[in-house]
């Protein structure tokens, strides 16, 4: 089993998420965690620090999680320590690396279930493809409890998440790297507009031409509406630089794109539709009008 999680961690594996209502506040223990954690964590705030301790990264720097760096030591082990983190997570702000928290990681064989803190259903199964699940390819809930998996727990410490600390997607990320203010309630399409403008738009350039490999044709013109939708959002943020942008109106940009992208390619759309949270593929949006 050690040698099948070493494999899912040298080559790209997917999340599969299971979401349970967490508690309305945190207990003494969720934080006392968090303490112990961050007093771990300030010993890797310079990523060269993380290198010496033989920490690495991994995957590509998403959106909503930044970039994953893994000790392969730890990850495999059963030890479940606060103190140790079998990988930590790093946001590119203002042209450096920032510490924005960690995750621990529990080897899960078939029929087990990972642990019950902070309360059951917080951790989430890596056992296919990070790509897809870092392209958005790979909806939430679903399990696959036949195989050898890695749970894996997020605590952000250093960008708080308006989910809460223990939750997998971070979305108030794409805001921290734009230097505006992270709204109340942060949305996922609020997240992915305000990121085409804090510079991930070659991440969903990526994720497109992986999801369905449209035609030059089409995906110039996918291409112009991300440039365009990237270039509207980010005159939004500078209108209001101290403000926390409004995510009614991101969530509509982030519609536009989808819209644009379905005209652009409607052939392609089932597989496109997960990109912008449509996991029914159902091609329908609220917005039409052209861009």
């Amino acid at each position: 089993m050690r040698a099948a999680l070493l494999l899912l961690l040298a080559a790209p594996v997917a999340a599969q998420h299971t979401h349970a209502p967490p508690p309305t506040a945190l207990d003494s223990a969720h934080v006392a965690f968090l303490e112990t954690a961050e007093r771990a964590l300030a010993a890797f705030a310079d990523p060269a620090d993380a290198l010496a301790a033989g920490f690495r990264p991994l995957g590509p720097d998403m959106p909503h999680m930044g970039q994953h760096w893994v000790h392969p030591g730890r990850a495999v082990g059963r030890a479940f320590d606060p103190a140790e983190p079998s990988m930590l997570t790093y946001l590119p702000i203002g042209g450096a690396p920032v510490l924005t928290g960690a995750a621990w990681t529990v080897p899960v064989g078939p029929g087990e279930a990972p642990p019950d803190f902070p309360w059951p259903g917080a951790w989430h199964a890596h056992a296919g493809r990070l790509m897809d699940e870092a392209f958005g390819l790979v909806p939430h809930g679903t399990r696959d409890a036949d195989r050898p998996r890695l749970a894996m727990l997020h605590a952000w410490t250093g960008v708080p998440n308006p989910a809460g600390p223990f939750a997998a997607d971070n979305w108030a990320l794409p805001f921290a790297r734009a230097g505006v203010p992270v709204p109340h309630h942060v949305t996922p399409a609020a997240g992915r507009a305000v990121s085409l403008a804090a510079g991930y738009a070659p991440f969903f350039r990526a994720a497109i031409a992986r999801a369905a490999a449209p035609p030059p044709e089409a995906l110039a013109r996918i291409e112009s509406a991300i440039d365009a939708r990237a270039r509207a959002i980010g005159a939004r943020l500078a209108e209001r630089p101290t403000a926390a942008p409004d995510v009614a109106a991101l969530e509509a940009e982030w519609a536009r794109l989808g819209e644009a992208t379905r005209r652009a390619a409607p052939a392609l759309w089932p597989r496109l539709a997960p990109l912008f949270g449509d996991h029914g593929h159902t091609g329908t949006h609220a917005i039409t009008a052209e861009d």
